[in-house]
């Protein structure tokens, strides 16, 4: 039986930005590294360590999945697996409802002040 979706929820900050990047392109793990650090304006900057310790468990857990081309010898290419997808969608949508809750709290709080 196949894991169920909210079993991986909430993901952690690092398992979350490598499974967005791998929705826009799947990579090998130095682009990945790369496109996060520019996305988060450096702020992200995965130990290298931490890093290959999430792709791997992650790969483990069907969520990525290596799609190396064959005439690739030296990188390893991964890419989201479509349990992946799911997982970051229904982050996603929870995210998206921490956020509405925030704002909501934060307007709350203006109105009282």
């Amino acid at each position: 039986m196949a894991p169920s979706v909210d079993s991986f929820l909430p993901l952690t900050h690092l398992l979350y930005v490598v499974l967005l990047s791998l929705a826009e392109e799947p990579n090998h793990p130095y682009e990945l590294v790369k496109r996060i650090r520019d996305r988060s304006g450096g702020r992200i900057d995965p130990g290298t360590g931490s890093f290959y310790s999430v792709l791997a468990q992650a790969e483990r857990q069907g969520l990525i999945r290596e799609n190396t081309p064959a005439q690739s010898t030296r990188r390893r290419v991964y890419e989201l697996a479509p349990l992946g997808k799911r997982v970051l969608a229904a982050e996603a949508e929870r995210l998206a409802a921490q956020l509405k809750a925030t704002r909501a709290a934060l307007v709350a709080e203006k109105k009282r002040t």
